[in-house]
């Protein structure tokens, strides 16, 4: 049966659409939608759940697309759970003279924030800038000048540089020793895991269907369609699913994935990897953002969030084999901590017994021959193979949606019908009634609610930023369940609502506590096992499988390779 696109849809039939494609998020319907979607001919079949995959789904379903997204672990488990979570324009791109990444990226910070203002919380960034630092005064008056003008930053958030005493007020733990002053300009700070997960679950409501759990095994043509097999993890089972086209969106898996289905087998991605460590705020007490000069004549992130600061990254050429769970090394974190030790003038100084916990990525990039990673452009490449199948590789979060603009319009293309892009004007699902003019207002409220629950402000203000509007489900949930804290209706909410089927996901990519507050894990485990078990319908050995890996996941963000 041939599903056949569709007219684009408007914002009321998505409104209403949302409840016919919920069953693939959600483990009790899971089953029932994999083997009837096994039956349909799809327009596009889109491989990969990181923040490409999500955009091109989202894309092309708006578009009216039948649309199937699989991703065979969970979704933004790879690179798009493990970025420095900014949405920004790059300026050390302009470094390099990439002008019209900086330019793009900078308007797509724009739309973002319209489009999800709970999820990206503008940040104003200092620049500190020393005697023989990466930036003198004049170049970087002139650099922040010209990156306002291209990123068409908002009046409000125009570039300042400040005076040595102006930056020391801002931030009183920038050394004072060659000192000469600092910029400050205008970033946006997101959860990447999440910002992924609400455009999957945006896309759902325009039509398409997503799984996580679900591997592509092959790829083969007949009769001018794609045939993909694939193997379902949580079910044990294996579909056949057909498209018009597929896409390839997996990231460091791209060449993988070509090379396993026998086609064009020249070499277009290097992977590069990148370091993050947390460290709780009374260790590295940072006041504001900063961007600063790292060893060897990089640059670093500092990052105050949830009580703690977090510190990255690091570009270094990745060979491994583990791309599913890349680690850090000793030398990656000891680059890391003596890059801030350097920098700051803190009482104690970081050692590796501080660090609460850590993630590594790898950034897919564009390879080219004799050239290290941090030479290498960021910009994105479209890779089509003899069979037809679309490949997209390297790029930024920020500029997914111009991705997935590219992405679709060549698909469209191929299956031969003009449908313009849209997603410009898509506010995602946890967004539809928050917008920036009624936000602080909306936070209020919700935060007075939590309250009421004996919430924290800090921990109320969280809870908002994670699920905007969906908050209030949550809300429902616990007091509905007579629950004795909120954890256990977050719990409930991801079960239903957020294809959550490990406590990895929970804990790690839907929560973030994994790396905010991994002291807390141990008593919260014992209030949301019990829903997971329950929802999931866990046999004792799957519960104890759940909490193995989990406790090896803890070591991984704490335990570094030589």
């Amino acid at each position: 049966m041939e599903q056949g696109h569709k007219k684009p849809y408007s914002y009321a039939q998505q409104m209403t659409n949302n409840s016919t494609n919920e069953n693939c998020f959600n483990f009790n319907g899971r089953l029932q939608s994999l083997t009837a979607n096994s039956a349909q001919v799809f327009d596009l079949i889109v491989i990969g759940g990181g923040i490409t995959g999500a955009g091109i789904c989202l894309d092309a379903s708006s578009r009216g697309l039948s649309t199937l997204l699989i991703e065979k672990n969970d979704f933004a488990s790879g690179t798009s759970s493990r970025s420095t979570k900014l949405i920004h324009g790059g300026l050390r791109y302009l470094k390099s003279l990439e002008f019209g990444l900086v330019r793009t990226v900078g308007k797509e910070r724009a739309i973002l924030y319209k489009n999800a203002p709970h999820l990206i919380i503008p940040q104003n960034l200092i620049l500190p800038i020393y005697k023989n630092g990466n930036f003198r005064k004049w170049q970087l008056r002139i650099a922040l000048a010209l990156y306002d003008f291209l990123a068409g930053v908002q009046k409000n958030e125009k570039m300042k540089i400040l005076s040595i005493d102006e930056a020391l007020v801002k931030e009183p733990l920038l050394k004072k020793n060659e000192l000469q002053g600092a910029g400050i300009y205008s970033e946006y700070r997101t959860d990447d895991a999440r910002l992924t997960l609400e455009i999957i679950k945006t896309s759902l409501n325009y039509g398409s269907f997503a799984y996580n759990y679900i591997e592509a095994t092959s790829i083969r043509k007949e009769n001018e369609k794609f045939i993909v097999s694939t193997k379902d993890y949580i079910y044990d089972k294996s579909f056949v699913f057909t498209a018009k086209q597929v896409v390839n969106a997996t990231g460091p898996w791209t060449d993988d994935l070509r090379k396993i289905n026998h086609l064009n087998s020249n070499q277009k991605i290097c992977l590069s990897k990148g370091v993050h460590i947390v460290l709780k705020h009374k260790d590295f007490p940072l006041k504001k953002p900063v961007y600063f000069d790292a060893l060897e004549n990089r640059m670093c992130f500092a990052i105050p969030r949830n009580n703690c600061t977090y510190v990255g990254t690091t570009d270094t050429i990745y060979t491994n084999s583990n791309k599913q769970e890349p680690r850090a090394t000793i030398s990656d974190i000891q680059y890391i901590i003596d890059s801030i030790n350097n920098s700051f003038n803190i009482p104690n100084k970081i050692t590796p017994q501080n660090i609460i916990s850590s993630w590594t990525g790898l950034r897919p990039l564009i390879y080219q021959k004799n050239k290290q990673t941090k030479e290498l452009s960021r910009k994105d490449e479209l890779i089509i193979d003899n069979n037809n199948m679309i490949s997209i590789a390297g790029g930024k979060l920020t500029g997914y949606r111009i991705m997935a603009k590219k992405t679709t319009d060549l698909v469209c293309e191929k299956i031969g019908i003009d449908i313009k892009c849209q997603s410009q004007r898509i506010k995602l699902s946890s967004s539809n009634t928050i917008t920036i003019e009624n936000l602080s207002e909306r936070k209020k409220n919700c935060i007075k609610k939590l309250f009421e629950l004996s919430l924290t402000e800090k921990e109320a203000e969280n809870l908002f930023h994670t699920y905007g509007h969906f908050t209030h489900d949550i809300i429902d949930l616990f007091q509905s369940n007579n629950y004795k804290n909120i954890i256990e209706a977050e719990a409930l909410f991801c079960l239903k609502n957020e294809s959550t089927y490990s406590l990895v996901d929970f804990f790690l990519r839907r929560t973030s506590k994994l790396h905010y507050s991994p002291e807390k894990i141990n008593t919260q485990i014992n209030l949301v096992l019990p829903i997971f078990s329950t929802y999931l319908k866990l046999t004792k050995e799957k519960e104890k499988k759940l909490l193995e890996e989990l406790r090896n996941h803890q070591i991984i963000l704490t335990k570094f390779q030589k």
